[in-house]
């Protein structure tokens, strides 16, 4: 069962099953191979119950580890492993790249990817805009070693999702995807990097909504 999982969310990211390559050689240390996605049950689209998760220890002060907790939720909910790994195991990638409004957020997804993510916005009822998606590791490494700008973050990037996230202190966050894209071109330009972070209103909410 978890690796028909597995196969859904990798015919979703890439549905014409043809994965770019990677090259013989990594320099980024491999992460723990996945198992299964923990994204099962993530919605195709609002009006379906959304994905409920345990909120994330918010760390203390912002360093390069600080990920927003709204978005590491929707890192999470969209990555395609059974789990990341934790601080000191092999292939840890817990990052922040760049800084102010070109900045994004990586994490371990698996022994070959990594999840990418930025924060887009927030409505006045606190539900944040989170686009997320999964790169290759030699990407990631391409991106942190400035080989590759970070305004080119999502260009080949696969399972480009925009998810809604309602964060509660107490209790359980809620999850939700509100889009899925074919590819960057398919991205409001207003969502990408280096765009400044986005207030919505109730008129001015993605799809419409």
């Amino acid at each position: 069962m978890d690796q028909d999982k597995e196969d859904e969310r990798e015919q979703e990211a890439d549905p014409e099953g043809q994965d770019e390559g990677e090259p013989d050689q990594l320099y980024w240390p491999p992460p723990l191979v996945g198992i299964s996605s923990v994204s099962g049950a993530s919605p195709g689209a609002i009006g379906i119950s959304p994905l409920l998760l345990e909120p994330e220890p918010v760390k203390e002060g912002d360093s390069e580890e600080t990920i927003p907790s709204a978005l590491l939720l929707a890192l999470k909910d969209r990555m395609h492993s059974s789990r990341s790994c934790e601080p000191g195991e092999p292939g840890y990638v817990h990052h922040r790249l760049g800084v102010a409004d070109e900045a994004i957020y990586v994490i371990d997804d698996g022994k070959d990817h990594c999840m990418v993510g930025r924060l887009v916005g927030e409505t006045p009822n606190g539900c944040a805009y989170c686009l997320v998606a999964r790169i290759s590791l030699y990407r990631c490494v391409q991106l942190a070693d400035g080989d590759v700008s970070l305004t080119e973050a999502f260009s080949d990037a696969r399972d480009l999702s925009l998810c809604g996230v309602f964060e509660e202190e107490h209790g359980l966050s809620n999850v939700l995807l509100v889009q899925h894209y074919k590819s960057v071109d398919d991205i409001p330009p207003d969502y990408l990097p280096p765009s400044p972070f986005l207030e919505f209103t109730d008129e001015s909410l993605p799809n419409g909504r």
